[in-house]
């Protein structure tokens, strides 16, 4: 198919506003616009009856035999899913640049359709996507629509609500094959984000160092026009299966704060020593962005951890927080991330507050090599800990909270340097913030 703990009064608040925005328009009937929602700038996109305002993606108007409407829904019946057979994508005929936009999709089993933006129509590409492209439809962002069950064995970032092919929905709940889900697409200024039944799932920065390294990982290396800010037509993807849209709704934003750059976690300085000792050290911090971790897996061949790309971990940074998910497969049960910034040739200081599944924190060779020094089995759960970890004067020790965690060593580590990383099991999600590094003299 081409195609953090103290932040969480605020995150109800907005989550409760979207939860009520969401029984409100349910409560409604479909296709149509509470008095709310018309005093609060939101247009139908879609009136149930017919579709003026859309047209088929290359045409001027809705092709013969594609999207039809049937009990207040867009409907488009089984096909190929390709621009050379009976149906297309359906695009508005208007441009947005700036926007919240909402609708209620339903797949039935098997099913697979996205909602896409942030493309040019009629932009032509130097590659093919998928067996059968023409270069004749969509290629910018795209919203998943998609029967998650029957679709299993697709990368974690290509499942239902997810920034198709870049970044993986995170906390969702989808409901059954057959029912229909509520979608949100926001754009504003620079700051995107996908909401699934009241819940913001994925979100990112266009123009950002990770998104840019998670485009260059993916297929969308071959195209500079993804993740890049433009006015924008909406386009309903036609993959073949049959699908159905309701409650289209949009509003447009003034944009705002969030076309500031994305918010990065931060290195600031730490006391001289651990807190279990008195020694004084020399402080080496500097500010600490997305790009600064890097993704590595166990290679059998090459008997070493190797880098992969981010795609292999999911990783995001909002609000000081990073949020890290193993979304690896099978073949890759385990994957560290690293700080690549700081390595260490000898004495370190690391701090930080963690929750979440985390199967160790360690000091992993440079080298990639075998050697490591691990903290494993640290405490899990929902509730934020702080873990220290350090190399100081001979002495190596970890901490969470105001306890001491065995070490466990693998292989000679005189003379060791190495990244300080975080181990995940696959399916295994961890936040990290308020990182904090120190380096002795």
């Amino acid at each position: 198919m081409h195609r953090t703990s103290m932040l969480i009064p605020q995150l109800a608040a907005v989550a409760a506003a979207a939860l009520l925005t969401s029984a409100s328009t349910r409560a409604a009937e479909p296709n149509n616009l509470t008095p709310q929602e018309q005093a609060a700038g939101w247009r139908l996109l879609f009136d149930g009856r017919s579709t003026k305002s859309w047209h088929t993606y290359g045409k001027t108007h809705v092709a013969s035999g594609s999207w039809s409407i049937k009990d207040g829904c867009l409907v488009l019946p089984k096909g190929n899913g390709r621009p050379n057979g009976h149906g297309g994508d359906l695009v508005t005929d208007a441009k947005y640049t700036n926007f919240e936009f909402e609708f209620e999709w339903r797949v039935g089993a098997g099913g697979n359709s996205g909602v896409e933006y942030l493309f040019t129509e009629g932009e032509k590409r130097p590659a093919n996507f998928y067996p059968g492209d023409t270069g004749d439809s969509p290629v910018g962002f795209e919203y998943q629509v998609l029967d998650d069950t029957a679709h299993a064995g697709n990368a974690q970032n290509r499942l239902a609500a997810s920034i198709y092919s870049l970044i993986t929905p995170v906390g969702k709940l989808l409901r059954p094959v057959g029912e229909f889900n509520q979608g949100r697409v926001v754009v504003d200024g620079n700051h995107v984000e996908h909401w699934l039944n009241g819940r913001k799932v994925a979100e990112c920065e266009l123009g950002s160092p990770a998104l840019q390294q998670i485009i260059a990982s993916s297929k969308y290396k071959y195209y500079n026009g993804v993740g890049v800010k433009r006015a924008t037509a909406i386009a309903l993807q036609d993959h073949g299966a049959e699908v159905a849209y309701r409650n289209l709704k949009l509003r447009e934003l003034r944009p705002g704060a969030s076309t500031a750059p994305a918010p990065s976690v931060t290195a600031t300085p730490v006391p001289a020593a651990p807190a279990k000792t008195t020694t004084a050290a020399a402080s080496g911090t500097v500010p600490m962005q997305a790009a600064d971790w890097r993704v590595w897996c166990w290679s059998k061949a090459e008997n070493r951890w190797t880098e992969h790309p981010l795609d292999k971990m999911t990783t995001q940074i909002k609000d000081g927080v990073l949020t890290v998910r193993n979304t690896t497969n099978d073949n890759w049960p385990r994957a560290i991330l690293l700080y690549h910034r700081a390595r260490f040739e000898g004495d370190f200081i690391v701090s930080a507050e963690y929750r979440g599944e985390l199967e160790s924190f360690d000091l992993q060779a440079a080298d990639g090599g075998s050697r490591r020094l691990t903290c494993a089995k640290p405490p899990q759960g929902d509730e934020w800990r702080t873990l220290m970890f350090s190399r100081w004067q001979g002495k190596q020790s970890a901490w969470v909270g105001d306890t001491e965690l065995p070490l466990q060593s693998s292989g000679n580590l005189n003379g060791m340097s190495g990244y300080f990383c975080l181990k995940l099991r696959l399916g295994e999600q961890v936040e990290i913030q308020n990182v904090k590094v120190q380096v002795g003299k």
